[in-house]
């Protein structure tokens, strides 16, 4: 599977924790608010900064895709990201040389990608995002953990690549 001199342990040794870390923040986060939350009450923190508020959204990133019927959806956000996130495993683990910040960018977007997948299996392919970040009316989409582990993934790993650093 892997490509003659490249170290697939070490490379899981940092793909692995980045992913089970993202994931495991984001469902942990989403079960405990599914629980003390209640639906319709918006919770707020620092003068209206934080806004949490609950939503079961169908769509991606600030629910695009949303108004795709149940199929097409079902095919781009469940099938798709299930087969993008399972070519990101295989090129991390067969690429020529990465830094150990890429592959943490590339653990942190696969561990929030399956977050989302996880919540678009067990919900009827919907997400549960809960966040809102702003002030006044210059406001964030409504987003969750996983998300921010997406986002996250995507600046380690451009980071990383410009840096450079020890390869693996």
């Amino acid at each position: 599977m892997s490509v003659p001199g490249t170290n697939v342990h070490e490379r899981l040794r940092w793909l692995v924790p980045s992913a089970l870390a993202w994931f495991v923040a984001d469902q942990t986060t989403k079960a405990w608010l599914k629980r003390v939350l209640t639906p319709g009450l918006d919770l707020t923190a620092l003068n209206g900064a934080i806004l949490v508020t609950p939503v079961n959204n169908p769509g991606a990133f600030l629910s695009i895709g949303a108004g795709l019927d149940d199929h097409a959806r079902g095919l781009v956000f469940t099938v798709g990201v299930a087969l993008v996130l399972a070519a990101l495993l295989a090129w991390s683990l067969r690429a020529k040389s990465l830094s150990r910040m890429e592959l943490l960018g590339a653990g942190s977007f696969l561990g929030g990608g399956l977050g989302n997948l996880l919540d678009r299996l067990v919900q009827g392919g919907t997400v549960f995002d809960f966040l809102n970040l702003g002030i006044g009316s210059l406001r964030t989409g409504i987003f969750n953990v996983a998300d921010v582990g997406l986002m996250v993934g995507v600046g380690l790993f451009v980071v990383g690549g410009l840096l450079g650093g020890r390869r693996i």
